[in-house]
């Protein structure tokens, strides 16, 4: 008599109605001949037996795996989605446990367990393998804002202390994505997701000889997709691929860098620059901003004639001195005349002119000259004195007393 297979439901209670209603009891590969609507997806290269599949509410990738990695693989994407990191979203895990294996031994016959395990997750809309995108040969700005995604990736995982293991193209999807960019508004921009989980290690802190390890792996990957491609006919430039590696070693240091200053700026600061200011790629942009609100701070302990924590002090400015100035950015349409540019970055530049005004004339100029030698810099003076007038006129009122003096 044929056994029966018994199924193991470890799913969230969201998805288990619609899963339970797929033939566990056989392997995926065979689903298509049980009227399963099987999707058709672009996948990278995997090891294992992958499906994606529609239930009716739900669609779902669904890979065999063995049990204890889909254990593992599960709780690894919660982990990650409890830090905010982009990576799929795990519905859980179901075994089928198939009739022992019958092996001889020295003793005799044993049994051992026969137990397949399918790892889970919620099918993301409109991504892209990242192996794809790299078997086209697309101009080096392009292939840069790709290696941008994957960049923020690693740093984003790298910062919280995950080692990825298995950092390759194969396990990297791309996204295009609309965040809202504070005083902007939303932006369209490529984020690279995570797509496999069964290698990381979450630690406390990440040596540097890991992270470099990951940075090492992920460029061989480079070169097995490429001998791939050339083996099934594309061939893409080899100083491009030498170009990419370089790109991505520098652009993942610098960014490194911003991380963790940022961590250590929020620490000081208990303030996310993310949330409340935007992207910052640039280390020393950290450096500026926390001497511009340790000088508020000054300021602000000499008008109350108290000392104010440096976390009052980044509030205060930020609500006093920095939105005021960015709305004003945005609803005179200053950034209309700087392209590229954001409020956050617009203002950092203006306020290291500042700095390096104040230096050259041996005293504090203060934001309003500067802003206005920014402008004259970097072309926008000449044609827009009106507008720039009224600016002039409008970051008085914001900035106040301090800077009429410094204007006089």
């Amino acid at each position: 008599m044929k056994h029966s297979p018994r199924i193991r439901f470890a799913v969230d209670p969201i998805f288990k109605e619609e899963l339970e209603k797929l033939p566990w009891s056989i392997p995926v590969a065979d689903w298509h001949r049980r009227g399963v609507n099987m999707l058709s997806v672009k996948r990278g290269i995997s090891r294992h037996e992958v499906v994606f599949v529609n239930t009716g509410r739900f669609s779902f990738c669904i890979k065999e795996i063995s049990e204890e990695v889909s254990k593992k693989e599960v709780w690894h994407y919660e982990q990650l989605l409890l830090l905010g990191l982009h990576t799929l979203v795990p519905a859980g895990y179901i075994v089928r446990e198939e009739e022992p294996f019958a092996i001889t031994t020295p003793v005799g016959i044993q049994y051992q367990d026969n137990f397949i395990s399918h790892t889970i997750t919620v099918l993301v809309n409109n991504v892209l393998p990242d192996s794809l995108l790299y078997s086209r040969n697309f101009r080096s700005e392009t292939r840069r804002k790709i290696w941008d995604a994957i960049i923020r990736l690693f740093v984003q995982l790298h910062s919280n202390g995950i080692y990825w293991g298995d950092a390759s193209l194969a396990n990297t999807l791309i996204k295009f994505e609309k965040q809202m960019v504070p005083f902007v508004g939303p932006r369209t921009i490529l984020i690279a997701y995570l797509s496999d989980a069964e290698t990381i290690e979450i630690r406390p802190l990440l040596s540097s000889s890991m992270r470099e390890e990951d940075l090492k792996f992920f460029y061989e990957s480079m070169d097995w997709i490429n001998e791939d491609l050339r083996k099934a006919g594309i061939v893409r430039n080899d100083a491009d691929m030498e170009e990419d590696k370089a790109y991505i070693g520098g652009r993942y240091a610098l960014l490194y860098d911003v991380e963790m200053k940022k961590k250590k700026f929020e620490l000081q600061t208990s303030f996310s620059i993310d949330l409340f200011l935007g992207s910052i790629f640039n280390p020393e942009y950290v450096d500026q901003f926390l001497q511009h609100i340790e000088e508020h701070k000054w300021y602000m302990s000499e008008r109350l004639k108290e000392d104010v924590s440096l976390s009052t002090a980044t509030r205060d400015w930020y609500e006093t001195i920095f939105v005021p100035v960015c709305e004003l950015f945005r609803s005179e349409h200053i950034l209309e005349l700087f392209r590229g540019k954001t409020a956050a970055e617009l203002y950092i530049e203006i306020m290291n002119n500042k700095y390096y005004l104040s230096e050259f004339a041996g005293k504090d100029v203060g934001m309003i000259a500067a802003m206005n030698d920014y402008a004259i810099k970097f072309g926008a003076a000449e044609h827009n004195k009106t507008l720039l007038a009224h600016l002039t006129e409008s970051m008085m009122k914001i900035l106040g007393r301090k800077e009429a003096m410094l204007l006089s």
